[in-house]
């Protein structure tokens, strides 16, 4: 399925929750700027139609009396990722823009994946059982197919891997199959520095609350990236450089507006 496919369902899925009235989801699936937004989720398609003003931002938390019976507990869990995507001093598009990023990042990083890099052996069994306790909260049916690739670059990105390790992984000395080097060069891609060397770093907070009001776990990620030189999610070196350019640029307008 392809990016706009996957859009055009979670909105309607938004509209079966009752997240969307009729002539929401109408505005949405007009919207000029659809075709070019890879949404995978009905949080950020939520989250993008805030971020649009399909729905006003402040509007968003009281969304989930509108669910549909039945659906009450997956519309809190989509309305509270939907609020964690744009609440902030910044623009809801700028805040959109960034958590976005953070959640391409974790496309494809899942416990299968980690089983495939372990058999491998591209991690060992510490590294395996430490990825697997920081693995990213994912609903099945709306998440990206396993990546190997992905997983072990995210590895490397929340420290289960050095980079040193990585690059040692893709040495002639190296002794793993064809399809650990194949897996092992994506990853190199992923992850590569440009030429200067310049990380950033985006903290993004996610809040769940059971239906009832009385659960609630709180979730602090880390997202680095650098600023030249690295791939997107689906290995595309332009599509890199495009949500590098994008991310720079929604963290200046975020300290802006933050002042």
């Amino acid at each position: 399925m392809n990016s706009e496919a996957t859009g055009l369902r979670a909105l309607s899925h938004l509209h079966t929750l009752g997240l969307l009235t009729d002539a929401e989801h109408a505005q949405a699936l007009a919207h000029p700027d659809l075709p070019n937004t890879a949404l995978r989720t009905p949080s950020e398609a939520l989250g993008w139609a805030a971020a649009k003003d399909i729905v006003a931002p402040e509007s968003l938390p009281g969304l989930r009396a509108r669910a549909a019976p039945g659906a009450e507990d997956e519309a809190h869990r989509t309305v509270a990722n939907a609020v964690a995507m744009v609440s902030g001093q910044a623009p809801a598009w700028v805040l959109f823009e960034i958590g976005l990023m953070a959640h391409r990042l974790e496309d494809g990083v899942t416990d299968s994946a980690l089983d495939q890099l372990q058999a491998l052996q591209l991690i060992d069994p510490v590294q395996h059982f430490q990825a697997r306790s920081l693995l990213p909260e994912q609903e099945p049916e709306w998440a990206a197919p396993a990546s190997p690739a992905a997983t072990l670059a995210w590895a490397v990105r929340t420290g289960v891997l050095t980079p040193a390790q990585l690059q040692a992984l893709a040495t002639p000395m190296s002794a793993i199959s064809p399809e650990g080097r194949q897996i092992v060069a994506d990853a190199l891609t992923r992850t590569e520095r440009g030429s200067d060397g310049h990380t950033k770093s985006v903290h993004t907070r996610t809040e769940r609350s059971s239906s009832d009001g009385h659960t609630k776990t709180v979730h602090t990620r880390t997202v680095t990236w650098h600023s030249t030189g690295a791939s997107s999610a689906s290995g595309s070196p332009r599509a890199g450089k495009v949500i590098a350019v994008v991310a720079v640029v929604a963290v200046a307008l975020y300290f802006l507006f933050a002042r």
